[in-house]
């Protein structure tokens, strides 16, 4: 019996020794190795809504003593290319990207507001649309090679007959197609961006230039589940001269944070951190707290992205550096779990119940010393209810307290 007991404890200890080798392991790897303090972002075109929250970023990380490097580039297949050479650190891209496109190796973040795929027209043509099967046989500006908005407008229009046997497909950044549809040179074009996008403004409060409704939209979720119906109210680009006149229903996807699949676990969580900042308020399509989410995201997240989420920030960030708060946050979410691994097991020891009986021991008498000290200043009453406290605490003794003989 006296052997078993051995075993039992031996094995304890072993077991109680290595999960405090792995601890101190993982905790040298936490506090081994800092983020970097400077780290590249791609985005779209310079002037585009990716490039202003790129800066939005870069001055806020500024101000905890990072330095964000900006990559502007055609648009979401060429940021995905960039970040799976290791050229970029991490990128805005659509998050209908097309589904040949390969991701492997990277990891999203976050979805950060919605893009809607935006159909404006001239509403001088002899026959002006209605629906988007109208458009076959027009002029279409349907985006850069290599940009998310042209493989999302190819797609759609597809789907509605409308392709480059049919139609005339010009394919050029938005600022120079925009340019050419208020020209007259073009007869539509397609552009996927935000509904703060300055682009957007400025064309839809272009005279003569429409924006046409995505008819049947909700019927688009069925093709692809990373894309929603959104609705753009009456006024609400311009409430004074009432832009849009009426309710435009549109489809839409999402912006999206995207990453390596090894980056920094601190940089992620400060990537996360500013763009819990800069999304949350919302916007025209959507509302305060949606974003940043999980939400309508193509490519794999990243499961530390997922936990801060699901659970929010822990407030660590408005007392401290972000890089602090964030290595923090982990370690103390590294020390609960093991903490409750690893007190069954020691709470049994030799060592651990020495430890708890002498200080139970030292809590009692200093009990009995003060009770011993004031006995002969005491009147009846005062006796009587000493006595009384004695009893209950020889029986909380007796009941309670199993103090080994080595002690």
């Amino acid at each position: 019996r006296t052997a078993l007991a051995l075993t039992r404890q031996i094995v304890r200890w072993v077991l109680f020794a290595g999960l405090v080798v792995a601890l101190l392991y993982l905790l040298g790897t936490i506090l081994g190795v800092r983020p970097p303090r400077e780290f590249t972002i791609a985005t779209g075109r310079e002037g585009g809504a990716y490039y202003a929250f790129a800066e939005k970023y870069k001055a806020r990380l500024a101000g905890e003593g990072y330095t964000l490097h900006i990559r502007p580039t055609a648009g979401s297949i060429e940021t995905i290319h960039l970040l799976q050479s290791g050229e970029v650190d991490a990128g805005f891209v659509q998050s209908t990207a097309p589904e040949d496109v390969d991701v492997s190796g990277l990891n999203a973040l976050a979805s950060l507001y919605y893009e809607a795929l935006w159909i404006l027209y001239r509403n001088d043509l002899p026959q002006p649309p209605t629906r988007m099967p109208d458009l076959k046989g027009l002029r279409i500006g349907v985006g850069e090679e290599g940009s998310g908005t042209q493989a999302s407008a190819v797609r759609v229009l597809d789907l509605n007959g409308v392709d480059s046997e049919n139609s005339t497909f010009l394919a050029a950044p938005s600022s120079e197609t925009a340019a050419q549809l208020k020209a007259g040179e073009l007869d539509a074009m397609v552009l996927v961006a935000g509904a703060e996008s300055p682009l957007i403004i400025e064309l839809i409060t272009e005279p003569g230039i429409e924006l046409l409704p995505i008819d049947r939209a909700d019927a688009y979720t069925s093709h692809n589940k990373n894309i929603c119906s959104v609705v753009l109210h009456e006024g609400a680009l311009d409430l004074k001269q009432n832009i849009p006149a009426e309710d435009k229903k549109l489809i839409a996807a999402t912006a999206t944070l995207v990453a390596s699949e090894n980056v920094h676990p601190d940089l992620a969580r400060l990537l996360l951190i500013v763009a819990s900042e800069i999304h949350s308020p919302g916007g025209i399509l959507e509302n305060a707290g949606e974003f940043p989410a999980s939400v309508s995201v193509s490519i794999p997240m990243n499961q530390d992205a997922v936990r801060y989420l699901e659970n929010g920030p822990t407030g660590l960030e408005r007392v401290m550096p972000l890089w602090m708060a964030s290595r923090l946050e982990r370690i103390l979410f590294l020390l609960l779990p093991a903490a409750l691994i690893l007190f069954p097991l020691i709470r049994g020891t030799p060592l651990a119940l020495g430890i708890l009986n002498r200080y139970r021991l030292k809590r009692r008498y200093t009990i009995l010393r003060e009770i011993d000290q004031k006995t002969r200043a005491f009147d009846r009453e005062e006796l009587n209810k000493a006595i009384a406290r004695l009893q209950a605490f020889e029986h909380d003794i007796s009941d309670r307290m199993n103090v080994p003989t080595s002690l």
